[in-house]
């Protein structure tokens, strides 16, 4: 007889909504955690890199303020972040979040946690610190880790990875960021306005390639101007460290160069926690160390699933917990679950930021489908003026019926703007529908109204309709003498 009815691998965010749900479900529920319930999201992710990036931005409006006081009042005056208040910070965010996740809380709504490693022993069965723990269903969510590159020398150097960022006891002179992804970017730009020279290092010709290229230029532009070096279409080939200095050889043939500093930090992409669960010795399949999982979330073998992370389908926490929906919705109340990939939404904490949902352009065009974009300007919105945040723009992408199939913007509080783009994705609004709203003056998010009209006003405003309208009504105006 199984000991439980679920076992749940993994106590972040994906394996926690799924413990949750069964246990309120009525289902005998196992949670094991290895490390920190709540994950490397709450611990070493999501949560801290966000207040990070706040206290960052604090120290860059107190500098920017340099320039509206009167110089008598004894400005400037020297901003010197102190890197043991700054993690103290961190620290206690973490830990206002962090009892929602706790294994008392779990333990109150029904589950059973182990805290421990867990090894698969057969399909069904798993041990945890020597208790063999068995059920009919079994959820993989383990997470990921910083993949680190096979560069020569980069093992045997004191590198740092996003789980050493949030606890640094003092401020690095220089840091080289090995991977211009979202990771990568935010932390480049957090510790470049506390003080840091950084330079960012991404084999890819750009930086965010997940992302549209046009927005992408917008935040690398942003960097830029801010002092940071942003090196695109190179590779480091070699790592050596020299007394506190790193050593960073980029290129090759011929066209070597190389960047000095005090520390390395690797964000070059993340490989899933699923290579010690022993799973061969359940036979769960694996492709490019990630879970192999049909639409359902099921692995190769049925009753196994695997979400967040460990399948690798999208690498976010929101992702996660849809995953999570679908599997309760199929485990425990035995009911139809299955995740839709194609409208899913991210956000990039920059500043600006960089809020996606649905198509490209570009990935439209992939997949056959016709369709134009509509591009822009936050310069026309007045509000983005009084802000300084008028270099932004916003993509909106049509199918050939005028409907909106995808959004981009780059932006200051891009990732809050784009609820109305969610709405008109996943609903398949008309374009014109943005105009609809009485938007409040003045706001970032006049930015839809003004891109319908904008787009609209030469339909309307041209010499024909105005030909039109004065043989109706008579009108006398004259209109524009050229369009």
């Amino acid at each position: 007889m199984n000991t439980h009815d679920v076992i749940v691998i993994g106590g972040g965010a994906a394996g926690l909504t799924v413990a949750s749900g069964c246990a309120q479900l009525g289902m005998k529920t196992a949670v094991v955690e290895r490390e920190h319930m709540g994950g490397d999201c709450l611990h070493y992710g999501c949560v801290p890199s966000k207040t990070l990036l706040h206290v960052a931005s604090q120290f860059r409006n107190a500098a920017e303020v340099e320039r509206f006081v009167a110089k008598r009042n004894g400005f400037p005056v020297e901003l010197k972040p102190d890197m043991s208040a700054i993690n103290s910070h961190v620290a206690g965010v973490v830990g206002e979040i962090a009892h929602h996740d706790s294994p008392e809380r779990f333990r109150s709504l029904g589950a059973e946690v182990y805290l421990g490693a867990a090894t698969f022993r057969s399909a069904s069965e798993v041990e945890v610190d020597g208790n063999r723990l068995s059920a009919r269903r079994i959820v993989i969510a383990t997470g990921s880790r910083a993949a680190i590159p096979p560069i020569p020398g980069l093992r045997e150097t004191d590198y740092l990875t996003n789980r050493d960022m949030f606890s640094l006891t003092e401020l690095p002179r220089s840091i080289a960021v090995l991977g211009g992804g979202p990771i990568g970017v935010e932390l480049s730009q957090a510790y470049r306005r506390l003080g840091s020279e950084v330079t960012i290092i991404e084999m890819a010709p750009r930086i965010l390639p997940r992302d549209d290229d046009q927005l992408a230029a917008v935040v690398r532009t942003r960097l830029e101007k801010e002092g940071i070096h942003v090196l695109t279409g190179d590779a480091v080939t070699k790592v050596a460290a020299e007394g506190r200095k790193k050593v960073l050889t980029i290129g090759s043939g011929g066209h070597e160069r190389t960047v000095e500093t005090e520390q390395v930090l690797v964000a070059a992409g993340r490989i899933a926690n699923v290579d010690q669960l022993g799973l061969d010795s359940a036979g769960v399949a694996l492709e490019r160390g990630v879970v192999v999982v049909n639409d359902k979330m099921q692995s190769s073998v049925p009753h196994i699933y695997a979400i967040g992370d460990a399948n690798g389908r999208f690498p976010f926490t929101h992702v996660a917990g849809v995953e999570a929906s679908a599997v309760v919705r199929r485990v425990a109340l035995h009911a139809g679950g299955h995740v839709d990939y194609s409208k899913v939404p991210w956000v990039s904490y920059t500043d600006p930021e960089l809020a996606s949902v649905g198509h490209t352009q570009a990935s439209a065009e992939a997949e056959g489908i016709s369709c134009r974009t509509i591009i822009q300007s936050f310069s026309a919105i007045d509000r983005a003026h009084a802000e300084e945040s008028a270099d932004g723009l916003i993509k909106i992408v049509l199918d050939k019926k005028d409907r909106v199939i995808g959004t981009g913007i780059a932006s200051k509080g891009a990732g809050e703007l784009l609820g109305p783009a969610l709405h008109a994705v996943t609903g398949k609004w008309k374009f014109a529908r943005f105009r609809k709203a009485l938007t409040p003056y003045p706001t970032m998010g006049e930015i839809y109204g003004r891109t319908v009209s904008n787009e609209l006003a030469p339909k309307l405003f041209n010499r024909r309709t105005r030909s039109i309208l004065k043989a109706l009504f008579r009108y006398r105006g004259t209109g524009p003498i050229e369009e």
